[in-house]
């Protein structure tokens, strides 16, 4: 269930996610941040000429002013405001091959703070502008789409905090920045934050009432408003149903179908694309006395993320649990 107020919020909020234009591209890459809300505030400029800029949709401007949302002359990468030491993810798996975290998060000077990770693909990703001491991660460590591998700064060549994040790749014998945006290397257009999840409906939005010493099934449906494919086959990245509020909880409500204590279900599908509907089905079970309860869950990434639980809609079961006077015993 979820709070009465996120209601309405949360459904419109998914009905907008399943009705928006996000066409699911051809390649493998998602926005390097967990937060939505976070703009672009300037792309690659595809045009090598001194006071030429091209944005990703082909549009030119011949002039060498900024154009907040679009791009800026000599531009290399994307820029994306943010508070310094928020969290950076991993854009695709790889393995980082450089870093540098030396610089303090706010100075101001010639070079920054950074991570770069090579893939598989034969690109690279480059995260900068990163906090002190920001990088997660160490040179020669494989590293997940979505894992969260840096924080955030405003090191280097920066007005304002944000990250600079730039797409490498080799072109004409020699690596040079491209533009992801216009090359659609995004696994939907536009690209998504890695994991985002929207409330759509469950199988009893009220309580579920459940009498003491047996079971029932209960199942949720969020729709994968982020841009990796949901998978439940998998170990680093699997989605799952875990407790929350506090998290990786022990449940007093843990039934037989549970893989452990604190994790309700995987996702019922094998694989959930970006913009399609996941299912958690899991059980209930009640040894606590008659009463009132509340179980908190939300969705995890294994070893990876938990999802947003605000967005996700809050979602919690409430429970009733009721006497059993079919054991012989005490009433309760």
């Amino acid at each position: 269930m979820i709070g009465r107020i996120c209601i309405g919020l949360s459904f419109a909020v998914a009905v907008s996610f399943a009705s928006a234009s996000h066409a699911l591209a051809t390649d493998d890459y998602t926005l390097p941040f967990y937060d939505p809300s976070v703009p672009l505030s300037y792309g690659v400029d595809r045009d090598p000429r001194p006071c030429y800029q091209r944005d990703w949709a082909n549009v030119l401007w011949a002039d060498c002013n900024l154009h907040y949302g679009r791009v800026y002359d000599g531009h290399t990468g994307m820029d994306y405001p943010m508070p310094v030491v928020s969290p950076i993810a991993a854009s695709r798996d790889g393995t980082v091959i450089d870093l540098f975290e030396g610089f303090g998060t706010e100075q101001f000077g010639i070079n920054g703070n950074y991570v770069l990770v090579s893939h598989a693909d034969g690109r690279r990703t480059l995260y900068y502008h990163l906090a002190q001491n920001g990088a997660r991660v160490a040179v020669g460590q494989a590293v997940l789409a979505g894992q969260w591998i840096a924080d955030s700064g405003c090191s280097g060549q920066c007005y304002g905090a944000h990250l600079h994040f730039e797409m490498r790749a080799v072109v004409g014998g020699r690596w040079t920045s491209v533009d992801p945006i216009f090359e659609k290397r995004f696994t939907t257009d536009p690209g998504r934050v890695p994991f985002l999840a929207a409330y759509l409906r469950e199988s009893n939005s009220g309580s579920e009432v459940i009498m003491r010493y047996t079971t029932v099934t209960h199942w949720v449906e969020f729709l994968n408003a982020g841009g990796r494919t949901w998978r439940n086959n998998i170990g680093g990245g699997r989605v799952l149903l875990g407790t929350w509020n506090p998290p990786i909880r022990d449940s007093a409500f843990r039934a037989i179908d549970w893989p452990s204590s604190w994790v309700a279900t995987n996702v019922d599908q094998s694989g959930v694309a970006p913009g399609a509907v996941g299912r958690f089905t899991f059980g209930l079970h009640a040894e606590s006395p008659p009463g009132t309860y509340d179980e908190a869950f939300n969705v995890l990434a294994n070893s990876l993320r938990w999802f947003d639980w605000a967005r996700l809609g809050s979602f919690h079961v409430p429970i009733i649990v009721i006497a059993n006077t079919r054991w012989g015993g005490p009433a309760g």
